[in-house]
């Protein structure tokens, strides 16, 4: 996936080589198809969002106008068979993660907590008639998901220190509590709620719509990170959902832990594709503009030759305080 470098102004014999990221060739693993999706990925992260995200980022405000067009790319549900998804494998779920971070972590973490978290907590805890009633239409992000788990005062880890609880009531649940930090809150339609059954207190998996009574989200305002991602604040107070909607093979914290497992891999690919963006794009400012062998091996070794002087100079004023 190397980007071609423009050749330098004086030096029409001479083009850098292409910048790579993808020091170890881990793209050249995959299949012809899966390279294409991946070119697929890139086109869309430096065509559509490239362009726009830097406003978004400013005004702490989300491009819906880019769901559709990611939907176009096809990376719903990859790595998972059946049910509109992609498919393909946990790599290549690994490789478009990071080809979205490689641009901007706030995209690729809605697709993480859309495809990933929500979708695949249906995908592992929900049964035939709740994957089928689901699965498609988020695999087309027709229908977006979020994913309820953190909570004000415990973290992701809660297990048996959940405080959002719920009960039964004849074919209905009752769940009370708050979820903070939930990415896609504001806007989801379908919200997995996890919470701590009273009585056996057991951790219960549940899919709670916008509009089901009792449910509400607050925006978190005046973020430092992830901007563009609109986290919430979502309250559940006596918030009924019916049995049919209870994820019906989510039935204790080992259940929701089989999520995480299979999701935080993801957390590691959007790392390396931040990485991979960020020195993709200091390569690509500073590269064209040097030529010439000392500048060239200069170049190989990532050291600006502009700065030696600078760099020495500051070395010798260090070891002059000493």
């Amino acid at each position: 996936m190397a980007t071609e470098q423009a050749k330098p102004i004086g030096k029409p014999d001479y083009a850098p080589p292409p910048i790579e990221g993808d020091f170890y060739r881990i793209a050249a693993v995959l299949t012809d198809s899966e390279r294409a999706l991946l070119k697929r990925v890139r086109e869309f992260t430096e065509g559509v969002i490239a362009p726009v995200i830097e406003d978004y980022w400013s005004r702490d405000a989300f491009p819906f106008e880019i769901i559709p067009k990611m939907a176009e790319v096809g990376i719903g549900g990859v790595g998972y068979q059946g049910y509109g998804a992609a498919g393909g494998s946990w790599l290549l779920n690994g490789l478009v993660a990071m080809e979205l971070a490689r641009v901007d972590a706030s995209v690729a973490t809605f697709w993480g907590v859309h495809t990933g978290l929500s979708a695949g907590s249906i995908y592992l805890c929900g049964d035939e008639e709740q994957k089928q009633r689901w699965l498609p239409p988020m695999m087309r992000f027709d229908k977006i998901g979020s994913f309820g788990l953190t909570e004000p005062l415990v973290g992701s880890a809660t297990s048996g220190g959940m405080m959002t609880t719920c009960r039964r009531e004849g074919d209905n649940w009752i769940l009370n509590g708050q979820k903070k930090w939930i990415g896609n809150a504001t806007f989801a339609d379908i919200n997995v709620v996890w919470a701590r059954e009273e009585g056996s207190n057991q951790v219960k998996g549940f899919v709670v719509g916008k509009d089901n009574p009792g449910f509400s989200v607050e925006k978190i305002k005046t973020k430092m990170a992830l901007r563009v991602v609109q986290n919430g604040l979502i309250t559940l107070s006596d918030c009924r959902v019916p049995e049919a909607d209870r994820l019906q093979n989510a039935n204790s914290f080992k259940d929701t832990a089989k999520v995480l497992r299979m999701t935080r891999t993801g957390v590691a690919w959007f790392a390396v594709g931040c990485q991979m963006g960020a020195y993709e794009r200091k390569a690509n400012r500073w590269i064209p503009a040097r030529s010439g062998p000392a500048r060239q091996d200069a170049r190989q070794r990532h050291i600006d030759p502009g700065d030696d002087a600078a760099s020495r100079a500051a070395t010798g004023r260090r070891r002059d305080a000493r």
